[in-house]
């Protein structure tokens, strides 16, 4: 019954944000051209058609769940501080992010099939259709599996801002400021070095390149099987839903 409770107070907590950002995306879309066109007076430059072909929402909602998952310290801070364990919240948050998978996924997939495909007559408008959609014969399973794919995508951009979020909540505001700027860049380093001594290697990265070939389905006739990147994506879920459920047990309250 608390973990319920829970869900439907971060719920409604967090579907107000959720509103919120469909507003802003809306209004930077599509009213502040419309603003620009009016200071500027190039009025007659503006096309509310014309941005609607150039604009699948795709892109936004993967953000804000990795934006949302990541900034979880405060309703955490707020729930822990009123008896509520972690592992309740755990579970209510992760009940809560699920349903708005299943909310902005289907937002999506509806403005992309019926309002951006339609006006620009292109269908490649994510990662399955561009590269996985010719895999299917039938429109009806080709529809389910873009669904299934891209749920899976949201998935591992949450559990991503899950993880960055709660290994951060771990340190103090200094250390999570360093953390913040050194990571990109150790990070970048290391893989521009790994890249250069494998290419210098007598492997010539083949291993790489048969691995990544494997994921992704690859088929010398061209069509990509989404079943091996599907099942990775299933994988690497799992993992990260492990690890970040052991970094909450250890998240503490900061003293501010």
């Amino acid at each position: 019954m608390k973990t319920s409770q829970i869900t439907k107070y971060l719920f409604k907590r967090q579907i107000v944000i959720l509103g919120e950002m469909y507003l802003v995306t809306f209004a930077a879309i599509y009213i502040l051209p419309l603003l620009l066109s009016l200071i500027t007076g190039t009025l007659h430059d503006y096309s509310f058609v014309r941005i609607l072909k150039t604009s699948p929402i795709t892109g936004f909602f993967s953000f804000f769940m990795f934006v949302i998952a990541t900034l979880s310290y405060e309703n955490f801070k707020f729930l822990i501080q009123n008896g509520i364990s972690r592992k309740t919240f755990f579970e209510a948050q992760i009940t809560v992010y699920g349903l708005f998978i299943l909310i902005g996924n289907t937002v999506n997939l509806v403005y992309n099939y019926l309002i951006y495909t339609p006006m620009t007559n292109r269908d490649t408008f994510n990662i399955f259709m561009t590269a996985y959609a010719k895999f299917f014969s039938n429109g009806i399973i080709t529809v389910i599996f873009n669904f299934i794919f891209s749920a899976l995508t949201l998935v591992i951009m949450t559990l991503i801002g899950m993880t960055i979020g709660s290994f951060l909540s771990l340190f103090s505001k200094t250390w999570q400021r360093i953390l913040l700027v050194a990571t990109p860049i150790i990070g970048g380093v290391t893989m521009i070095y790994i890249i250069n001594a494998l290419e210098t290697s007598s492997l010539k990265m083949t291993w790489v390149e048969h691995f990544a070939e494997f994921i992704l389905g690859y088929h010398r006739s061209g069509i990509y099987n989404p079943f091996p990147m599907m099942a990775f994506m299933l994988l690497i879920s799992v993992i990260m839903l492990a690890i970040v459920r052991y970094l909450f047990s250890k998240k503490q309250l900061k003293r501010e």
